[in-house]
Parts: structure tokens; C-alpha cells; sequence
């Protein structure tokens, strides 16, 4: 009897707990300041922080790319003598500017004075050569002389015509006055002359020293006409438009940047360097600072879109995430920091695209890596 009594107080105390109802739990209490950084007045103006906004920058899409200042076919010049000879007199050297027709150099030469010789005497025999033509062609015609003699005249005028018109051009070429050779009066040198206006980059001569032919002396470069050469990627050939901008600096001056349109597009991948040659033309107050074969890199802009932006330093990072600090409130002794998450895009020139519209008015937008993250 006793057992069943003790089982039924079980059962009964078991069943009134069950029914008792259970006390919700506790909400936590959040101190919303501690969520906020606080930083004095004189931590904030020792630590030179600034507080900024969003604000709009220009981003671009850029195609990097390597190349060199080169000079066009017909802005750059390369002068050999046609005549071999001794050096008489060197007039210019390297880094002087000289105009187009302006004497560079002359030359002595003994094959000179034998071509004039030759011309001077073929000229000669041409007069005789034509008037023995004409005599026996009229003697022939009045059935008075025999046929042999007119073909044999009409064959020496015609190879002596032949002689002297190519000797006539072989001067002509090299801008010596005929009639002056004609009677007599010879030229005791060449003079070699610029082709073109511009700078001598280079020369190769001694005074005095023998000039081979065809060997090349002087080198005139027109840095009016200098262009940008560059190589594209393969990759990259279909961003590519006929006056897009291009922005390049040289390995002598690094800090200066210089700007060209594109030009031409090539139609060729090389096959090693899967690149393809691009042209730009320079503008025109860059030129004269340029030097032709100068190494470049260069950036092709092929989109431009503006945004809203921070500084790239008053943003930092945090495993895959990025984040900035907001001035949430401020006191007479601190400032009260919160750390909000952004969405970042495109990143030029120290700023970095803020996607969406986040209202971000009071941002420390200098001496946010000072205050860590944790």
C-alpha cells in the first residue's frame, strides 16, 4: 500500500512541474557604445585623420601595354655617300638641327672626277657622233651615199645618246650642274646634303677618313613627326578603336606622362609574342621632349564611367570583406567611430568605386589604418 502511495506523489509532482510555464529567456543588453571606437581629439589631430566624403571620380577601363618612340619612314633619314671618297669637311655633329637642302658634309672622290670626265667626253663625241648622223642620212636620202655608212653612223649616235643621257642622270643624281661639267669645269667634291629638317642622332664620320659607298654617315630624325609603337595582346585587339586615348611615360622620365590617340591598328599577330602593332600620334607639345627609340609603357583607355569613390588608404580590409570607419557621433573629447561594410568596384588613380548608394557622409578618410579592425 505504501509503494502505491509513493508512486502517485511521484506522479503527481512530475506532472505539476510539467505544467508550470517556462520563464522566457533574458534578453542580452547591448551598450550600443560599445559597438563605437572612441578616439580623442588629440589622438585625432596628432594622427593627422581627416574625415571626408563619397565623391565622384572618373574610372576608366585601361589595356596596359608596352612599346617605343619611333620615327615614321619619312621622318627619319639615314645619308650615304654614292661616291666613294675621302672626308674634307665635317659640317654638323650630333644633336644640332639642321633644315632639309642644308650642306651635312663633303666628300672628295677620284670616281667623281672620272664620271665627269667620262660625261665631259661623251658629250663631245655625241656632237660629232649626231652630225656624222645627219650627214650621211642626208647623202643617203639624195641617193648619193651608201646605205652601210648611214647604218653605221645611226648606230654610234644612238649608243654615244645612250651613254650620255645615263652619265647625264648618274650627276643629275648626285645635284651637279651638267653644263657646268660640259665645258670643262669639274667638281672637286660632293656635298652631301639633309634630305629632310631635324636633329642628327648619330653620325659616322672622321676628317680625313676613307667613306665607303652605301655605308651610312649620318642620322637625321624629325621628332616633329615622332609616333608611339606599341604592342596589344592578342586579348585585348577587339577593345581597340582608331583614336582612342593613350597615356604613356619613358624609363627617363617616369614621372611625366605624355598623351597620344591611337592611329592604326595592325593586322598581323606576331606568332611568338601574340601581340599586335599598334600606332598613336603623339601630341603635338610632347614631341620635342621625346627621343626616338625611347622604351615606353603605356595605358589604352577604352571605357570611361564616373562614380562614387574613397580614397583606396581610407578603406581597409578584413578577410574578403572591406569596410570604413564613420564618424558615428563626436564630444567635446572624442570622436565615436563605427565600422560599416561597403561593396567595392573599380580602383584607379588612389580611389576605389563604392558600389551602392550608402549615404557615406562622415568617413576617416586619412589615418584609418592607425585603428585596427578587431
Amino acid at each position: 500500500m505504501k509503494s502505491y502511495i509513493l508512486l502517485a506523489y511521484i506522479l503527481f509532482t512530475m506532472f505539476v512541474f510539467a505544467c508550470k510555464p517556462k520563464a522566457p529567456p533574458a534578453n542580452p543588453i547591448i551598450d550600443e557604445s560599445e559597438q563605437l571606437i572612441p578616439i580623442s581629439q588629440q589622438q585625432f589631430i596628432s594622427e593627422k585623420m581627416e574625415i571626408g566624403a563619397v565623391t565622384t571620380q572618373c574610372f576608366e577601363d585601361l589595356i596596359l601595354c608596352n612599346g617605343s618612340i619611333s620615327a615614321p619612314p619619312n621622318g627619319i633619314a639615314n645619308i650615304s655617300t654614292p661616291v666613294s671618297g675621302i672626308v674634307k669637311s665635317i659640317h654638323f655633329t650630333t644633336g644640332d638641327y639642321v633644315k632639309k637642302g642644308q650642306i651635312l658634309c663633303q666628300i672628295e672622290s677620284n670616281d667623281l672626277i672620272s664620271l665627269q670626265q667620262d660625261f665631259a667626253e661623251t658629250s663631245a663625241q655625241l656632237s660629232n657622233s649626231k652630225a656624222d648622223y645627219e650627214r650621211n642620212k642626208a647623202l643617203y636620202n639624195e641617193k648619193i651615199g651608201a646605205e652601210k655608212n648611214l647604218i653605221s653612223s645611226e648606230s654610234t649616235y644612238k649608243a654615244t645618246k645612250a651613254k650620255y643621257e645615263s652619265l647625264e642622270l648618274k650627276l643629275k643624281i648626285l645635284h651637279l650642274n651638267t653644263n657646268k661639267i660640259k665645258e670643262g669645269d669639274f667638281y672637286s667634291s660632293l656635298s652631301l646634303t639633309a634630305p629632310i629638317d631635324g636633329y642628327i642622332t648619330n653620325y659616322n664620320l672622321i676628317l680625313g677618313e676613307f667613306a665607303e659607298q652605301q655605308k651610312s654617315l649620318i642620322e637625321i630624325v624629325n621628332t616633329n613627326q615622332l609616333q608611339v609603337q606599341i604592342s596589344v595582346f592578342e586579348k585585348d585587339i577587339q577593345k581597340l578603336k582608331i583614336g582612342q586615348i593613350l597615356h604613356f611615360k619613358t624609363l627617363s622620365d617616369s614621372e611625366k606622362i605624355h598623351t597620344a590617340h591611337l592611329s592604326a591598328i595592325g593586322k598581323g599577330i606576331d606568332p611568338e609574342t601574340k601581340t599586335i602593332l599598334c600606332l598613336a600620334k603623339i601630341e603635338e607639345e610632347a614631341k620635342g621632349k621625346l627621343y626616338n627609340g625611347s622604351f615606353i609603357e603605356a595605358e589604352i583607355i577604352t571605357n570611361k564611367k564616373d562614380a562614387e569613390a574613397l580614397p583606396s588608404h581610407a578603406i581597409l580590409k578584413s578577410g574578403p570583406d572591406r569596410y570604413v570607419f564613420v564618424i558615428d557621433k563626436s564630444d567635446a573629447q572624442n570622436y565615436y567611430l563605427r565600422k560599416e561594410k561597403i561593396i567595392i568596384g573599380a580602383e584607379t588613380k588612389g580611389f576605389t568605386e563604392i558600389v551602392g548608394s550608402q549615404n557615406l557622409v562622415k568617413v576617416l578618410t586619412e589615418g584609418a589604418y592607425n585603428i585596427s579592425l578587431e
